[in-house]
């Protein structure tokens, strides 16, 4: 069963998802039943996390099928929330396949690198959770003190982090790097 707890917890991915699939654009259409299937949703948690958007008038509905769009005040929350629209030519904002970090990709590292440890105080985490985030930012920092970061490295460490952030229910800090890793 999906409670409204569950829907304010996945409301700020929705709606970073909606931003990305729209790319920011207000007059877009998208379906919240495909949103929802990439955020792993059902039909039903969809729909109601949907519906939660548009009560705080984020998105909007555009057909009674599931059509829905972002308002420009879900384009500037999901800015807020870290989510940033890149194009294929850009590698800068999402990590590539290439072996080694270019310079913008760096820089993008460095700063949710830096937001992550300005948070850690306010997140209460068990000693083992606190331990394992630790490592991988530490992980992180050596590999950017390296003039060829690797990319494997720190997308590893990222997803490493992630499944740190989800288990402790820190979901709020999984927007920008979820971005940067293209999921």
């Amino acid at each position: 069963m999906f409670t409204l707890d569950d829907v304010k917890e996945k409301s700020p991915l929705f709606l970073v998802e909606l931003y990305l699939q729209t790319q920011g654009d207000p007059s877009a259409t998208v379906s919240w039943f495909d949103i929802g299937e990439t955020l792993g949703l059902d039909r039903e948690a969809s729909t109601r996390t949907a519906e939660n958007l548009f009560g705080t008038g984020l998105a909007e509905i555009k057909t009674l099928s599931g059509g829905m769009g972002i308002t420009g005040d879900g384009v500037a929350e999901a800015q807020q929330l870290g989510a940033s629209i890149t194009t294929k030519g850009d590698p800068g904002l999402v990590l590539g396949n290439t072996p080694v970090l270019n310079e913008a990709a760096c820089q993008a590292v460095e700063r949710i690198v830096l937001d992550l440890k300005s948070q850690l105080g306010e997140k209460r985490l068990d000693f083992d959770s606190l331990a394992e985030l630790m490592a991988d930012l530490k992980s992180i920092d050596a590999q950017m003190s390296s003039p060829n970061s690797k990319t494997a490295i720190i997308r590893e460490c990222f997803r490493s982090i992630m499944g740190v952030l989800q288990k402790t229910g820190h979901t709020d800090s999984l927007i920008p790097i979820k971005t940067m890793l293209g999921d």
